[in-house]
């Protein structure tokens, strides 16, 4: 039985008393936002066309003029305000192919205030003005897409569940919009087609919310009120379009083929030199509105963002996000719970410190070092209706160098019961070739099942849970992990926690760490005195704490007690102070970088750290993160400096730079400094036409790289790219070791 040792109840005892010391001082006298009601809802009507729109940007065509206006926008952030200074106007029309919104959104201040760093597609919503469609049209209140665009035209997409408890930022789904700007407002008008929707047949009431972002004020405002601690996601708290009749489901089918040419100079021993071809790509096919069938054949990545480097100073394994397009594609239906980058974050709550995920598709067509590995083919299937969901996914990878082949297989379900309670189960299979330490090949099966649930009571509590097993010849591992939160407008309050046996190993997912008990409570106050100045919104504070312990003994191997402030200013910047008390206990030497270990024993110090972020929608913005203090039996400074200008949305220039200063650390008493560099310039022509060059230096981890790509979006979806990289040895003058220039295009056509 795991015990829990005395170190994790004092920290539980802590945020209790902290609770009970400051709840008065964080009541805030703000508005609150009414529980959702059937009565309380507001009504749109949607209209079939007479005629033909011609999507401009304009709402010139008698269709828009006739429509009924949805309008009264609410203030949703930073308070809920029951008016706006900056109201929208909102119509909704549709025909046999398409569902039409048209916003105006009304600004006196004219063309100059309008916000926007950037044009890419899958912006960043709070740095930019932005008008934001987000709909339900399954019914079960569940499941939205939203539909997102800036005053110039740039698109972003998203599919959220629970009200945000998974999403999933980059679904790209077929959708067109255009946008024109004048003194009095902007003006968005988007066309959506049925085919990229997934909708309940025979419903002719959808659920739906149009948000807007006035970015110059940092203001938030929704046709429907909605908690500022929550979204326009929690689609409860949204109204209803009625009328709409889109055509029945129809069997769609798209291709998506590529044809690529890759030219490879490569030192590296025994790799490839020279030019290759290759074809490849998918077939999507939806035989119902609820369900979609991918099939894919050499699939290529060769577009796909770069990973960004780190400079590891934990004792855990470095969780890098998935970037490939395919597998970011419904990922959803295949996410089994557990702790990760879905979970809180931010001041008070866990913030990527330990994932738990029994599946994580970067096992899948990438070495333990990101080496891309060629995949032969694989099929995906997707199912979801208001009460089910389904997903499964198969896949074969080809082997490469030193590495075998494999087949992954993975398939999960879910069922939805009542109004907010979730149960899903999933099992993952890998079976191939595997590298062992003395570079034998060994052929190596690996099971993982896994159960998880998610129920809330009312809008504001959440409770989540999930249990795994993985087995790999003979060798059986458990985890669990449990959440349990409370999130109201004035403060934030639960627990995270896991239990991960020596044994766990998904060879289709991620620990960051197993053989441990983690506990982590947090908790946050948001309060607003009435002496605030008026540029400020907000001060808010808590803390947040978290131990690993040992299944067995219940001994403490590491903790972390952080509390930490945050100041609001109007304009979104922010000032956020931090100090943290750590205690580590290794039973084994640490090896945290090369040539350096942490011997066993007991290492507790104090750190303390700021971070200052300025208005970061400003052509110029930056911010600042610091620390300093004691680290294991040494000492550390930490600084991080991250910068962007942008003249004009049509060129935006970032950067970043890390540097940790070490002193006299480990066992042999080491002193040193690591930098790490990240330049990246974007170009853009209009919303479809970009080009971005970025660069990371790392002298942690010796290496150097460049990632330069052109990329043009001629038809919706359908792509020529030009990529070219470059990755270099630091030590000896940045010696070359391999460049490749590759020349890709992809289309996406319907049948």
């Amino acid at each position: 039985m795991c015990r829990v040792p005395f170190s994790t109840r004092s920290l539980l005892l802590a945020l209790v008393v902290g609770s009970l010391s400051l709840t008065h001082a964080a009541r805030a006298q703000t508005p609150t936002v009414p529980e959702p009601t059937e009565e309380g809802r507001k009504r749109l009507v949607a209209r079939r066309t007479t005629g033909r729109l011609t999507i401009d940007g304009r709402l010139d065509e008698a269709d828009w003029r006739r429509a009924p206006v949805g309008g009264d926008f609410v203030q949703a952030r930073p308070d809920f305000l029951p008016t706006t200074r900056y109201p929208s106007e909102v119509r909704v029309l549709y025909d046999d192919e398409n569902l039409y919104v048209g916003a105006f959104n009304r600004d006196s201040a004219g063309l100059s205030s309008l916000r926007m760093p950037d044009l890419r597609r899958d912006f960043e919503p709070p740095e930019n003005d932005v008008f934001g469609i987000t709909i339900g049209p399954l019914g079960d209140r569940r499941t939205v897409l939203q539909f997102s665009t800036t005053p110039l035209g740039s698109q972003a997409d998203v599919q959220a569940f629970d009200g945000g408890d998974a999403f999933n930022f980059n679904w790209d789904a077929l959708w067109r919009v255009r946008t024109t700007r004048s003194d009095s407002g902007w003006v968005a008008e988007f066309s959506i087609p049925w085919r990229s929707l997934r909708y309940a047949p025979g419903l002719t009431t959808w659920d739906i919310n149009f948000v807007r972002n006035t970015r110059r004020v940092a203001q938030w405002s929704a046709w429907m009120p909605y908690p500022r601690q929550l979204s326009s996601w929690r689609i409860t708290y949204g109204g209803a379009l009625d009328s709409i009749q889109p055509p029945p489901p129809r069997t769609n089918v798209r291709v998506r083929p590529y044809v690529l040419g890759t030219r490879v100079t490569d030192r590296t021993a025994r790799a490839f030199n020279g030019q290759t071809g290759d074809v490849g790509g998918e077939i999507i096919w939806a035989p119902t509105a609820n369900s979609l069938l991918e099939a894919t054949v050499n699939t290529d990545f060769a577009q796909a963002d770069v990973d960004r480097q780190v400079v590891n100073l934990t004792r855990f394994n470095v969780f890098l996000p998935e970037r490939r397009q395919f597998f970011l594609e419904n990922a959803d239906l295949l996410n089994a719970g557990g702790l990760g980058a879905g979970t809180i974050g931010g001041i008070g709550g866990v913030s990527g410190r330990y994932f738990v995920q029994p599946f994580f598709t970067r096992r899948i067509g990438l070495g333990e070092d990101g080496t891309p590995q060629p995949i032969d083919a694989g099929v995906r299937y997707a199912y979801r209706t208001g009460k089910t969901t389904a997903g499964a996914l198969a896949m074969r990878q080809a082997a490469l160098g030193s590495q075998g082949a494999a087949t992954f297989g993975v398939m999960r379900g879910s069922r939805f019961f009542g109004r907010a309670t979730r149960i899903g189960a999933t099992a993952a299979l890998r079976d191939g070739d595997a590298l062992e330490a003395d570079l034998d090949v060994v052929s190596r099966r690996n099971v993982v099942v896994a159960m998880d649930a998610l129920t809330r009571i009312g809008e504001l509590v959440q409770f989540t849970g999930m249990v795994s097993a993985s087995n790999e010849n003979g060798r059986t591992g458990f985890a669990g992990t449990y959440g349990i939160t409370r999130n109201t407008n004035t403060s934030l309050a639960g627990i995270l926690g896991a239990v991960v046996t020596r044994d766990y190993n998904p060879q289709m997912g991620f620990v960051s760490r197993p053989d441990v008990v983690m506990t982590n409570p947090f908790a946050t106050w948001t309060m607003q005195p009435a002496w605030l100045p008026s540029r400020v919104v907000w001060l808010r504070h808590g803390p947040n704490g978290i131990a690993f312990n040992d299944p067995q003994s219940g001994a403490l191997q590491e903790s972390n007690l952080t509390y930490s402030g945050e100041v609001l200013f109007r304009n979104g910047a922010t000032i956020t102070p931090s100090i943290e008390h750590n205690m580590q206990r290794p039973t084994v030497a640490v090896p945290l970088f090369p040539n350096v270990q942490i011997a066993p024993g007991s290492y507790g110090y104090l750190r303390a750290g700021l971070s200052a972020r300025s208005d970061q929608s400003a052509p110029l913005a930056a911010t600042l993160t610091a620390s300093t203090g004691a680290f294991f039996d040494g000492a550390l400074n930490r600084v991080e400096v991250v910068g962007r200008w942008s003249p004009n949305p049509y060129v935006s220039l970032r950067g970043s730079y890390e540097i940790n200063r070490l002193r006299s650390l480990g066992t042999r008493d080491s002193s040193f400094t690591t930098h790490l560099a990240g330049p990246e310039l974007r170009v853009f022509l209009n919303p479809r036409v970009q080009w971005s060059a970025f660069y990371q230096y790392n002298t942690a981890a010796e290496r150097a790289s460049l990632n330069a790509r052109f990329s043009w979006e001629f038809l919706p979806l359908s792509f020529l790219y030009v990529v070219y990289n470059d990755r270099q040895a630091v030590q000896g003058g940045n010696t070359p070791l391999a460049r490749s220039l590759i020349v890709k295009l992809s289309w996406l056509g319907q049948l």
